[in-house]
């Protein structure tokens, strides 16, 4: 009977740790259940605006429903997977970060045709308008940061850019804001663009390698912190602190750090409080079945001369 017991428990939890793979159990309160699919647990910015989905959620909606987030690490057969279990978990909303701007269409035309509001936040997907977007504008961001670059580099500047993932939407505008604003200066050259996938860890090897076969690199470029603060590392370990200037987006609280003790030269910030505030509002909405628009927010350049002010919003998020 004991046996049988515990062979029972067992299945209880194989079963349970199944349903909630990639994601938080789910408390039956009876209150509406919005998703919230993060890109990657292990994306810094991404993890950003899932906290504070989480915090304002707990402080503002708590009342309202219920907000069970879930992890795609960055691959998008399981964020498809997770989008179409959430259709078939019956969830009232679900939001989420693309992993692909076009793979995940299928499955939010599944979401969409079983009566369920879709909200892409920090990007938006090629689905014809059926889901909502709140986003900010990656050529505006690259063209900010280097727009600053040219009135810091000296001439004859050799430059490299770390990239994100081949196809993203952010990589791909951050990308063009980089190249056609460098480009107003003949004497600066692009000499190599490596995909570091948004990671810190691949950044680190790409720089050490641009260390070893480019030895009068002048500058590094990153789509974004992770990888910015990644190439300070490579640039750290060769003994080359201060000879090569970093530019980074997104102001993760690292970054601005980095920035104020000069081992960047500028960020960009990329309003993840404005993201999960608005996702949350619109999630609100729908659910009252108001309409809602898609938005795109504003990012500000983050340079020495105005980092305090986003390291005190960090310690006041406390995240310092």
């Amino acid at each position: 009977m004991k046996k049988s017991l515990i062979v029972a428990l067992l299945l209880v939890t194989m079963v349970c740790s199944s349903l909630f793979a990639n994601g938080n159990s789910e408390t039956v309160t009876g209150k509406p259940k919005v998703a919230f699919i993060c890109k990657s647990y292990s994306d810094a910015f991404c993890v950003w605006v899932k906290d504070e989905i989480e915090k304002n959620a707990k402080e503002n909606y708590s009342n309202q429903f219920d907000v069970i987030c879930f992890d795609s690490a960055g691959n998008s057969t399981t964020q498809i997977n997770q989008i179409e279990n959430c259709v078939a978990s019956k969830f009232d909303v679900i939001i989420f970060q693309q992993v692909d701007a076009q793979a995940t269409v299928p499955a939010v035309k599944k979401a969409v045709a079983a009566g369920i509001p879709v909200i892409v936040t920090t990007g938006h997907i090629e689905d014809g308008g059926l889901s909502t977007y709140i986003d900010a504008n990656p050529v505006q961001q690259g063209t900010v940061v280097a727009e600053y670059a040219l009135t810091k580099l000296p001439t004859n500047s050799k430059i490299c850019i770390l990239q994100g993932p081949a196809g993203n939407f952010h990589a791909n505008g951050r990308q063009k804001g980089f190249v056609d604003t460098l480009g107003k200066r003949s004497d600066i050259q692009i000499v190599d663009a490596q995909i570091g996938e948004w990671g810190k860890d691949k950044a680190v090897t790409i720089t050490q390698n641009w260390l070893s076969s480019i030895p009068d690199l002048t500058c590094i470029m990153a789509h974004n912190d992770d990888m910015a603060l990644g190439a300070y590392e490579a640039i750290k370990m060769a003994k080359k602190q201060g000879q090569i200037q970093i530019y980074g987006v997104d102001a993760l609280a690292s970054a601005c750090l980095a920035v104020q003790d000069g081992r960047m030269e500028a960020t960009v910030f990329q309003n993840a409080i404005g993201y999960a505030v608005k996702a949350l509002e619109y999630a609100s909405k729908t659910l009252k079945g108001e309409a809602i628009e898609s938005i795109t927010l504003d990012s500000e350049l983050v340079t020495p001369e105005n980092v305090n002010k986003y390291i005190e919003l960090h310690k006041m998020l406390g995240n310092i």
